[in-house]
């Protein structure tokens, strides 16, 4: 064989690098998983609160379960709203007023003068579909809504 430098008897092998570590992650993985961290604990937090907030709402339904004539709907409404709006704003309404702020509080659930609204007879499905979408989607009065006690 031939003794200079450039005969293939010459050759060595690639040497290929080590793989780089799974661990420890770069400070820019550390970064991104504390980021994700503070994201998914404040949207968790959020959906817990507004969880919390209406569990009002979920005991109203499921006491207009039970609710068999027109005024025990109406007293399940009046029971709702007092959790939620000041007393002195809800406690003494009855009949027509408190048809016009059932209907002021919620645009997608109109109550009319359904008979006396007090009255003993028996409640209709459609004033109970009524009632359970009021109780859905009532309005918080402004300064409940913005954090204030109300």
């Amino acid at each position: 064989m031939n003794g200079t430098q450039y005969s293939l008897d010459n050759l060595r092998d690639i040497v290929v690098p080590d793989a780089p570590p799974y661990w420890p992650p770069a400070p820019g993985v550390w970064l991104l998983l504390g980021v994700l961290t503070a994201v998914v604990l404040a949207l968790g937090g959020c959906f817990y609160m507004t969880w919390r907030r209406n569990a009002y709402r979920r005991a109203g339904l499921a006491l207009l379960d039970t609710a068999r004539t027109v005024h025990d709907v109406s007293v399940v409404l009046k029971r709702v709203a007092l959790a939620v709006f000041p007393r002195e704003e809800v406690a003494s309404l009855y009949g027509d007023d408190w048809i016009a702020f059932l209907n002021r509080t919620c645009s997608r659930s109109r109550f009319s003068a359904i008979g006396a609204i007090d009255s003993g007879g028996p409640a209709t499905q459609e004033l109970t579909d009524r009632a359970g979408t009021w109780i859905r989607h009532h309005r918080f009065p402004e300064c409940r809504a913005l954090g204030g006690e109300g």
